[in-house]
């Protein structure tokens, strides 16, 4: 299964906004352009954001986009899940009763498991981890 664009980008859209945590709101122009994503498919996903409370905004010259919580309280699961829906591999996972199968279908339980991991892997990581590591990440990048 491939995560679509909506998670791959808004999760580094949403990066980009939790490095202002607690400074100024970031431009959705400078997000766009440090990110290399179109203006106007940023706006969708970050609308979509905006709605579940993950990020507000702010009007204005000075305004922008803000987080709602600190970073390390927000986890990649939580914005993933907000972009693409439940992360089931397949339907029988989250409904038993979509399939008259499910209640005896060995197959079901490796989904169930498969599902498990990638919830467990995703709440595992806050936004702030993902600063963290990009911070490291620059620091080892130098020249002499």
């Amino acid at each position: 299964m491939k995560l679509s664009t909506k998670a791959r980008y808004g999760l580094r859209a949403i990066t980009e906004i939790a490095k202002f945590y607690g400074g100024a709101p970031a431009k959705r122009k400078d997000i766009a352009e440090k990110q290399g994503l179109s203006d106007s498919y940023l706006e969708n996903l970050l609308i979509v954001l905006k709605n579940i409370r993950i990020i507000e905004t702010t009007r204005g010259i000075n305004g922008g986009y803000v987080l709602c919580r600190p970073p390390s309280e927000i986890s990649v699961l939580e914005i993933v899940e907000a972009l693409e829906g439940p992360l089931d591999l397949v339907e029988c996972v989250s409904s038993s009763k979509s399939c008259e199968k499910s209640d005896r279908c060995s197959a079901r339980t490796v989904w169930c498991e498969m599902s498990e991991i990638w919830r467990k892997t995703l709440s595992a990581k806050t936004l702030q981890d993902l600063l963290d590591q990009e911070n490291s990440i620059q620091y080892l990048d130098y020249c002499i």
